[in-house]
């Protein structure tokens, strides 16, 4: 029965994903948008039996949350509905209500395809008005009355907890726990349908692309590629949210916007090569500059229904929405919304690809004459230092003996440094990483404070390598300090102010950095992704 609305399992791991028949239900739509909203509602939380009402139980407008919910209910009680109150209306907010971008395309696999520069949208031998009608006739009825979600799927949710990337269903491209630390995403068009070019949207130079950052979209493991005023040109658009505002709860339609939008609207399409179309910033390629859109919107609501032949409870948002430029480009931007990092753009926007060649050839490729003033210090147990593990021109492989290597570390950071004063302290754990982007990130001094737990409690040379965690007693400022020099780290003074942790298979120091957020120069031993590819962790000798 394609009229027949699918059922959800509010649980994100039981997310059921619609293969069919979206395209007819769109087609058979009025165009009111509270019908548009309902008939691409994919998901439906079956309530208990004790509701006997039937129709609309709650609309409301501001955060979707309990109070609001609780507030707004007629018709039924909580207990009617939920067993647990808090974390099902959560997850109603979260899937049920806004339109899952799944629905958008119809599936996955699609989505997965398009985003990664392929599918039917970018290479079907179906003429591109058939392939573009869908997601056209979403754009036109829906597409700016409609809260959207950001990209999570089911078919993702058991491999990502396989893989120990957290418990959801985010896709590679845009892992919110594990690859979008700058809250920014960007896609990069090379061509479009009609071969007139991009009009008024800029184009840009690219400059590289270091294939580790997108193992998933492109299936190589490592490797690098330049393009040298040779490519063909290209517009690259983004958009940047910052957390609990306005811009991160409308992301889902942000991404719509410069992905899907573009393609459909304006025949942009095709990626650069070895990367993908669309994703975080921190797994595409390099490039001078990109266009910025933002999305402005009212208030949304949210009205949902219970059904008590079914137990069914429904949900829909109304939004008056418009997608437009932003003031400034994409750089600009985040900088303007990120002044704490506005170094970090830098690393994907460089502004002149000449530059940033010479140097990444230069610095990180090629082998040249001369010694950098920062990189490749030379560090021995003459100079006061045991060298522990490390990677790339710093290999050392920990100890395969997982605890025999903890043990061996505990020892060295236990083995009775002095202070000035002649008492004893923890010995300093010091990180000294070439390839790191920031300068000061060159070197790291991690002072103890406070006792170490037990290894049956915390692998402490795990902590560094792979897994840098707040617990057990993990905490800037309460566990541990960081220092850029060695005499800081012994004086007590200029200490770093800001660390986060947390995220699995980061290591030291995630994006811990003297006065603010600095992403990206971590290292593991067991994931890419981080700068920190040429470093060693050493300890300090009694």
């Amino acid at each position: 029965n394609i009229n027949q609305k699918p059922k959800k399992i509010v649980d994100p791991k039981n997310i059921l994903i619609i293969k069919s028949n979206l395209l007819r239900l769109i087609i058979s739509m009025s165009r009111q948008t509270a019908t548009y909203a309902l008939a691409l509602s994919l998901f439906t939380h079956r309530a208990s039996a004790a509701c006997t009402f039937t129709g609309e139980i709650a609309s409301f407008t501001d955060e979707c949350n309990r109070a609001n919910f609780e507030a707004a209910l007629t018709g039924c009680t909580l207990a009617d509905l939920f067993t647990d109150p808090d974390t099902e209306i959560a997850d109603l907010c979260k899937y049920e209500a806004p339109v899952q971008f799944v629905e958008i395309n119809g599936y996955y696999q699609l989505d997965r395809r398009y985003m990664n520069g392929g599918g039917p949208l970018i290479d079907s031998p179906e003429g591109f008005a058939i392939e573009s009608a869908r997601a056209l006739r979403f754009d036109a009825n829906a597409g700016s009355s409609t809260l959207i979600g950001w990209p999570e799927y089911a078919a993702l949710v058991e491999y990502n907890s396989r893989k120990g990337l957290g418990d959801h269903g985010y896709p590679p491209n845009f892992d919110l726990e594990n690859s979008c630390d700058l809250n920014t995403v960007m896609c990069c068009f090379i061509d479009d349908t009609q071969d007139a070019g991009f009009g008024a949207d800029s184009t840009t130079d690219v400059c590289r692309h270091d294939l580790a950052n997108s193992p998933r979209s492109n299936h190589i493991k490592s490797g690098w590629s330049i393009f040298p005023n040779l490519e063909t040109s290209t517009h690259c658009v983004g958009y940047t949210w910052q957390d609990g505002t306005d811009s991160d709860l409308f992301k889902g339609n942000g991404l719509y916007d410069i992905s899907l939008r573009n393609t459909v609207n304006k025949g942009y399409y095709k990626s650069i090569p070895g990367a993908p179309l669309c994703a975080c910033i921190e797994q595409m390629p390099i490039v001078e500059k990109a266009d910025c859109r933002q999305v402005s919107a009212g208030q949304v609501k949210y009205t949902f229904s219970h059904d008590a032949a079914t137990g069914q409870i429904s949900g829909i948002t109304s939004v008056n929405i418009q997608y437009e430029d932003c003031a400034n480009d994409l750089a600009i931007t985040f900088k303007n919304n990120n002044p704490d990092q506005a170094e970090a753009i830098d690393e994907h926007l460089v502004g002149n690809c000449d530059q940033d060649l010479f140097n990444y050839l230069n610095e990180e490729k090629f082998l040249i004459p001369g010694k950098s003033a920062t990189k490749y210090l030379d560090i021995s147990e003459e100079d006061g230092w045991t060298f522990v593990a490390g990677e790339g021109i710093r290999f050392l492989p920990p100890n395969i003996d997982a605890e025999a290597a903890d043990a061996s570390f505990r020892s060295l950071v236990n083995a009775g440094c002095k202070n000035d004063d002649g008492t004893t302290r923890p010995c300093i754990i010091r990180r000294f990483c070439d390839s790191c982007n920031r300068d000061s990130h060159r070197d790291i001094y991690y002072k103890r404070l406070t006792d170490i737990p037990p290894h049956d409690e915390l692998y402490l040379l795990d902590l560094f390598l792979n897994n840098w965690a707040s617990a057990p007693a993990n905490k800037l400022g309460v566990d541990f300090e960081l220092y850029s020099t060695y005499e800081d780290a012994v004086s007590g003074t200029n200490a770093w102010t800001y660390c986060n942790y947390d995220n699995t298979n980061i290591g030291f120091p995630r994006d811990c950095g003297p006065s603010g957020r600095a992403t990206g120069n971590w290292n593991s031993y067991v994931k890419n992704g981080g700068s920190a590819n040429h470093h060693g962790f050493y300890v300090e000798k009694p």
